[in-house]
């Protein structure tokens, strides 16, 4: 099942993400990363500078990464806002899993969680979905 590979799944680099999106060249990114490794800053950082891509484009990345199962649930108007704040509080309480509890609860179907978990995992690895 799906689900169980996200677990395995390590955060994105910027620099692909970037790359994913046509925002850099690949000779840009080599660039960059020789740039970053002489200068011990950050990778976006170093992008801005040498003006290869704007820093709402870096942000818009970064933000990306930490894309969140119940934001993209409530984007997606398959649960509300209250709803996705009671099962937040229940899953701090029980620490079961956020998509286990929206399924016990049938706030949504087993169907539009993997839908959902798909989303989430290909925006994080830089991605844009077309739905």
């Amino acid at each position: 099942m799906f689900t169980k590979t996200l677990k395995q799944v390590s955060k994105p680099m910027l620099g692909r993400m970037l790359l994913r999106k046509g925002l850099i060249s690949t000779t840009d990114l080599q660039e960059a990363l020789s740039a970053q490794n002489q200068s011990g800053k950050k990778l976006g950082e170093v992008l801005v500078e040498k003006q290869l891509v704007s820093p709402d484009k870096v942000n818009q990345a970064l933000t990306e990464q930490n894309v969140r199962l119940g934001e993209i649930l409530v984007k997606e108007d398959l649960i509300s806002q209250e709803q996705l704040s009671q099962v937040l509080a229940e899953q701090y309480l029980k620490n079961k899993k956020l998509g286990e509890l929206l399924l016990e609860k049938k706030l949504v179907t087993p169907e539009q969680l993997e839908k959902t978990l798909r989303k989430q995992y290909w925006q994080k690895n830089g991605f844009w979905l077309i739905s």
